[in-house]
């Protein structure tokens, strides 16, 4: 019998909480599509390429003196001291180690730009659905991004918010 009560009482539980649910208002927006809309992100993205370029540009060098100092000591070694073989040698390596350690350095630099460049982006992004949501008195809203896969079916009662969000941030297009 007290099985049966209690059993009662959380379906009756289960059944009003999903009926203060359904009279919620949800909305989603594609953030991904949001922030390519951004004209932040445009500049962004333009200042994480030169930077990247840049990088990029600076291991090129640095491969190149480590090509030049391998030919010169494949030409030369056979006319070199045991000592002098060495010493090149072991320069070499060094070589090679600096550059695996720029290469490495110089991929977290470009992620740590990349963090420093678009979070006030996404925080902006964020600050205008969290008002745009508020302002239509949403109790959730969910990103529907194919990236992030977290919107699968969209009710006819749930608002797209790209619409408001734009006109919030200022995007015509």
């Amino acid at each position: 019998m007290k099985k049966q009560l209690a059993t009662l009482l959380l379906a009756l539980g289960l059944m009003t909480s999903f009926s203060a649910m359904a009279q919620q208002k949800i909305g989603h927006i594609n953030a991904d599509e949001l922030l390519q809309l951004m004209p932040e992100t445009k500049t962004a993205q333009q200042q994480l390429e030169t930077y990247g370029r840049q990088l990029e540009k600076d291991l090129k060098e640095m491969e190149t003196e480590l090509q030049t100092k391998v030919n010169s000591f494949r030409e030369n070694q056979k006319l070199m001291t045991e000592l002098s073989r060495e010493t090149k040698s072991r320069e070499i390596q060094e070589l090679q180690l600096r550059i695996q350690e720029y290469s490495q350095k110089a991929q977290e630099d470009l992620q740590q730009k990349q963090v420093e460049l678009l979070s006030p982006i996404i925080e902006k992004a964020t600050k205008a659905v969290q008002d745009v949501a508020k302002e239509n008195n949403l109790a959730y809203v969910l990103d529907s991004s194919p990236s992030k896969a977290v919107v699968i079916f969209t009710a006819d009662n749930s608002e797209d918010l790209m619409k408001k969000v734009k006109a919030k941030l200022g995007i015509t297009n």
